[in-house]
């Protein structure tokens, strides 16, 4: 388990206010209120359907609230161009796309497809890699590429603007067991960060485990919020994660 750390001092890089979501007469989320410090990882936890992916969305500055504020870096989200790195799931992109890897983390950096990489460009993409420990797949096209291989370039991507949130929506989803062990290394590696802080969607144990300074556990509103030694005796988180293993939908 994370030993937590003591974060007092350090300003709030996510807060979340009251906030709630609605799609007509359909209620998705009530009353969500938490925040995230600098250099903090939170995994946010939950049953399918509980609404963790449509937190995620408004997080990311794709969707509204219908009520509430979120404020990233004091500002709503899509106001703070780069602050925010995003990692997929990786069945939500087509792995059939003709482009190396490299290509792809300079395309999240340009904000457009790169036709030419700068040499700027490619030195930034290789420093994004060398921090995922990625660098030997610089040149490999992402069909080419293992599950655990893939979303370690996707951390790569997110990572390439220097953010100071990133928000990873069940990483090790669809990645087999040797790869899912090396993810765990690197995201435990970014749990120790004291600048970066970030936000998982996780239904793994030993996700949670390996990287969780503070679990927020979503079933339609927040049911709960703490420290993994707290949480982890609560009966229905205990219940949700002992029957996942990283392959739901979120």
């Amino acid at each position: 388990m994370v030993q937590p750390r003591i974060h007092a001092s350090r300003e709030p890089v996510l807060q979340l206010r009251g906030v709630g979501k609605a799609f007509g007469d359909r209620r998705i989320l009530t009353d969500v209120t938490f925040e995230v410090l600098r250099g903090e990882f939170l995994c946010l936890v939950g049953p399918n359907g509980a609404g963790k992916s449509t937190l995620l969305k408004m997080i990311l500055g794709l969707m509204e609230p219908t009520e509430g504020t979120i404020l990233v870096l004091g500002k709503p989200p899509g106001k703070t161009p780069g602050a925010i790195g995003y990692v997929p799931q990786r069945k939500s992109f087509d792995r059939t796309f003709p482009a190396t890897c490299v290509e792809l983390i300079v395309a999240n950096l340009r904000g457009s497809w790169p036709v030419v990489v700068t040499k700027q460009e490619r030195d930034k993409a290789m420093a994004a890699l060398v921090r995922t420990k990625g660098e030997h797949l610089a040149g490999r096209q992402l069909y080419a590429l293992s599950g655990g291989e893939t979303q370690r370039v996707f951390i790569a991507r997110a990572l390439v603007t220097d953010p100071q949130l990133v928000v990873l929506d069940e990483p090790a989803a669809g990645v087999d067991i040797r790869g899912r062990e090396d993810l765990m290394e690197l995201l435990h590696h970014i749990s120790a960060d004291d600048y970066l802080a970030a936000v998982m969607v996780t239904h793994s144990l030993m996700a949670l485990s390996r990287t969780a300074e503070k679990v927020a556990y979503i079933d339609g509103t927040l049911q709960a919020f703490g420290l993994p030694s707290e949480l982890l005796g609560h009966g229905k988180l205990a219940a949700l994660l002992g029957g996942h293993t990283e392959d739901g939908d979120g």
